[in-house]
């Protein structure tokens, strides 16, 4: 799979900016959430003309992928390569979120981050 999104789970580098964020509202929970917001609709955008793209390539070769993508019904195989993309982004989209939480406990709250991303799948 070729995603733009990091494995959470890989070994390596932790990818964290040193010193403190800009803060642009009053709230810094404000902050967070544009910032989860821009990540969504960066992907969105992206994943838009990905599809568009694709279905304007099979219809030239007369695929009608509109019609096929309707009727498919992905697989065990297919439902867990998902789901593993799926956790892989919602941990960019909480990025922030996990950053805050490691600077006010002064230490990787692993556990606890693991529990919030249960709770919101």
């Amino acid at each position: 799979m070729n995603d733009t999104i990091p494995d959470a789970g890989a070994p390596g580098v932790k990818r964290t900016i040193k010193g403190r964020r800009p803060q642009f509202f009053q709230d810094p929970a404000i902050d967070q959430l544009h910032g989860m917001v821009m990540a969504m609709a960066t992907e969105m955008a992206v994943l838009y003309e990905r599809v568009d793209t694709m279905e304007r390539i099979a219809a030239d070769k007369g695929v009608m992928l509109r019609e096929e993508l309707a009727r498919y019904r992905p697989g065990a195989e297919a439902q867990a390569e998902r789901e593993a993309w799926r956790q892989r982004f919602l941990a960019r989209l909480f990025y922030l979120y996990r950053e805050d939480l490691d600077d006010r406990l002064g230490q990787e709250n692993e556990a606890q981050y693991q529990g919030f991303l249960k709770d919101i799948s």
